[in-house]
């Protein structure tokens, strides 16, 4: 008898599971037909609370939710949230591209960073990718200023912050991994 109620709980918490990953896929499948699949965002969801251990995927978390918040504040508004739309989905691209980056610079050896210096390549990479963010920014601000509703402006400001914040940490990570001394990293620096 109590073999037997193991047995229910585990079918019960099994069906329990498959109602929950019912509800995920179609989660993302509603984010794939808005156009945008946000990376990250169910992490967050999963572990709100709980602080990340891997910086990277906290900073690919908060602008995938600044990006989704960014999304519903397309949906709400008609003329101006095409253009929230657009810029949303270039943050949530330019992020997937930073952490790229930003993994590749940090992945070089100490070793090969004493002899030929830092991956410049992915450096100059990633500073281009920060400045299209710094425009997308900036055109953030100018369509929040057209809004009407002041709740959608609020909310647009918070994450606007949240992005200015995200892409300030990765200039200081690319900052901090030019530093330091290596023999031909001037020369690695000329040629790339």
């Amino acid at each position: 008898q109590v073999r037997n109620q193991g047995e229910e709980t585990q079918i019960q918490t099994q069906e329990q599971n498959q109602v929950r990953n019912q509800g995920e896929e179609t989660q993302i499948q509603t984010q794939e037909q808005n156009g945008v699949q946000v990376q990250g965002s169910n992490a967050n969801k999963n572990n709100k609370g709980k602080s990340s251990s891997n910086p990277s995927e906290q900073r690919r978390s908060e602008v995938a939710d600044a990006v989704q918040a960014m999304l519903q504040i397309a949906d709400r508004d008609g003329g101006i949230g095409q253009q929230v739309r657009i810029v949303a989905q270039n943050q949530n691209q330019n992020q997937i591209k930073l952490e790229k980056n930003v993994e590749k610079i940090q992945s070089r050896g100490s070793f090969a960073k004493f002899f030929i210096g830092p991956n410049y390549g992915e450096i100059k990479d990633a500073q281009k990718t920060l400045e299209q963010n710094r425009e997308q920014v900036r055109q953030l601000n100018q369509i929040k200023n057209q809004l009407s509703n002041q709740g959608d402006q609020q909310q647009l400001t918070e994450q606007i912050r949240v992005l200015e914040q995200t892409n300030q940490d990765i200039e200081n990570l690319i900052g901090d991994a030019q530093k330091g001394f290596s023999l031909f990293g001037w020369f690695n620096e000329l040629i790339s």
